[in-house]
């Protein structure tokens, strides 16, 4: 005979506002009688589920005091930097402390007089030894008129989660914000809206609701019964970060004045989206339940973000919110920054993926020479892999179609590797073994063979001279101009080396990072551009005097210009294409084939 499993009484957590203007909040737990009768560790996580770094939220926590139920104190000690160790009381225990929240970004707190966004990382303890310990959470002291956004159910004026982890990936929204609705396929839907901008509102729920619902083609409906998008604009931010039933976004209000603006927004909605089930319910093994206190690396962020990264686009052009002509400069600016990027030969998807904690989100000034972006080059490896799959099976399925199976089979559970090559050989019909070995183990080179042949585009490489356009097409001196290369990279507009590519004439000079160019031959160059025009003046094989500062000293080095090797990538359609490529094309975009150039 079973046992039956005696509910947990919740912790009552009560957050207040101690003073808006300096971004400072209170937060109260009550444990229920006989939670905590043993001595018990106080925890809070270090990190948040979909931003793969080490935040140290507890440096954000101070004031800490710790009392029995009948108030009185009780002894609590500091074991490491986010976790305290507290003795038991048989009447509960309530534990007060303050936080600070002052860093508007869809991973951590921010406060102030117009709103608040809390994470749940970085706001709520909870004991390390009873994380399925359920919370009520509600907000007591907030200024009128104020109202909560969540994905937590409500009851009475408090807002439910059935367990730690629920309540981690449930962030709150306080504040005027507007409320838009919809419903799809039986699901509930809502767009909290925090901030003003010029934007069309309607227009912006309109896409998202469009969205969704290519979504729910692909994997025909939704694994939730309500589902909460927060999107705050602020002025120069842009993120999103995904959750099981919700999303924060952040979007920079400006960008709205432009047609190309929603378009990105529609993309970054499409993005978080996507990851209702690719990592939220579909994921690696060690992506749920978490380990909050340290690192959490996995091999697969290839897939769960590189892949979701290729099928934004996927999503944005179904629902019909985002035009080919659009995506195909964006897929043409990654696919030329990811054949030029030193670090394409040194570091592998898996391998970004693996070091996502100590390198993609911890980048140097080495970062391009040494690494890859498991979004950017993981969306073009899931681009050639859609081809794969097109050509193998007539156009009509796709990396939709991998995502798809995957979720019949596994649904709301843990994913291998494994998996996947099982998925994409049982559409294909081909080993997965030498596209892993190449092009996610391996460091080979993009492969736009594959592409062209399935949809019948061109993805065509130019030299810098070869883009020049009127006069300087046919200009001697403009053609030299844009042969030289010296493989120095400049930072802002400052004439200071941010980066130098590996095996350049920079390289070979032994300029460096940081260094000041102060002259090129006897010219001074006040300006990044005008280092940049100073070393035009030479040609390829031509040798020019760098006069270069480092830590107080000057010191001339003399550089040998090349050819420039950079290629610029364009799509353009093949006029001779074939009725099978023009229907793969428009099963993978939902767009009609191009007419002439993509």
């Amino acid at each position: 005979m079973a046992v039956k499993q005696i509910p947990l009484e919740p912790v009552l957590v009560t957050i207040r506002p101690l003073s808006l203007s300096m971004h400072e909040i209170q937060v109260e737990l009550q444990f229920p009688p006989g939670a905590v009768e043993g001595e018990a560790v106080l925890a809070l996580p270090a990190w948040t589920p979909g931003s793969y770094l080490v935040r140290d939220y507890a440096r954000f926590l101070d004031r800490l005091e710790v009392s029995d139920g009948a108030g009185q104190p009780v002894p609590c000690r500091k074991l490491d930097k986010q976790r305290w160790r507290v003795e038991g009381s048989p009447r509960g225990l309530r534990v007060v402390y303050r936080l600070f929240c002052n860093d508007l970004t869809v991973r951590t707190n921010h406060v102030d007089a117009l709103h608040a966004h809390l994470v749940g990382a970085a706001t709520f303890l909870y004991l390390e030894d009873q994380p399925q310990r359920p919370f009520e959470v509600r907000f007591e002291g907030w200024p009128k008129g104020w109202r909560v956004a969540t994905s937590l159910p409500r009851r009475e004026g408090s807002y439910l989660a059935e367990d730690h982890d629920t309540l981690v990936d449930s962030p709150f929204e306080l504040g005027t914000f507007r409320v838009h609705t919809f419903r799809s396929r039986g699901c509930e839907f809502q767009v909290a809206v925090t901030g003003p901008h010029p934007g069309d509102e309607a227009r912006i729920v309109e896409a998202t609701e469009a969205i969704v619902g290519a979504a729910a083609r692909i994997f025909g409906g939704f694994p939730f019964r309500r589902y909460l998008f927060l999107l705050t604009f602020s002025p120069k931010l842009r993120g999103g970060l995904e959750h099981r039933d919700c999303t924060s976004l952040i979007a920079d209000p400006q960008q709205m004045e432009r047609t190309e603006g929603y378009y990105d927004l529609f993309t970054l909605i499409a993005h978080e989206f996507f990851h209702v089930w690719n990592v939220k319910r579909m994921r690696d093994t060690v992506l749920g339940p978490f380990d909050y206190r340290a690192e959490n690396p996995t091999r697969l962020l290839w897939f769960h973000e590189g892949f979701t990264s290729f099928m934004q686009f996927d999503l944005v052009m179904k629902a019909g919110v985002v035009p080919w002509s659009w995506v195909s400069r964006k897929l043409a600016a990654s696919w030329t920054d990811n054949t030029t990027r030193a670090g394409r030969l040194e570091q592998s998807l898996e391998e970004a993926s693996f070091d996502a904690w100590i390198r993609h989100y911890k980048p140097t000034e080495f970062s391009p020479n040494s690494t890859v972006s498991y979004y950017d080059m993981g969306a073009m490896a899931g681009w050639m892999m859609d081809a794969e799959l097109r050509l193998a099976t007539g156009g009509a399925k796709g990396l939709d179609g991998l995502f798809a199976l995957l979720w019949e089979r596994h649904g709301d559970g843990h994913l291998t590797d494994a998996d996947v090559r099982r998925a994409f050989h049982d559409l294909s019909g081909k080993d997965p073994q030498p596209f892993w070995s190449a092009h996610i183990q391996g460091r080979a080179p993009l492969d736009a063979s594959s592409i062209e042949k399935a949809y019948g585009i061109r993805l065509n490489a130019r030299a810098p001279w070869e883009t020049l356009s009127g006069p300087d097409a046919d200009d001697p001196d403009a053609l030299r101009r844009a042969r030289a290369w010296a493989g120095l990279v400049l930072q802002g507009g400052a004439p200071v080396v941010h980066n130098v590519v590996p095996g350049s004439p920079a390289a070979r000079a032994g300029l460096g990072y940081g260094m000041e160019i102060l002259a090129v031959d006897g010219w001074r160059t006040a300006t990044a551009q005008e280092v940049q025009n100073r070393l035009g003046d030479a040609g390829p094989g031509d040798q020019v005097r760098i006069l270069a500062a480092e830590r107080g000293r000057v010191e001339t080095f003399p550089l040998t210009l090349a050819e420039n090797p950079q290629r610029t990538i364009s799509i353009t359609a093949d006029l001779k294409a074939t009725p099978v490529q023009k229907s793969a094309f428009q099963a993978w975009t939902g767009q009609p084939f191009p007419a002439r150039r993509a």
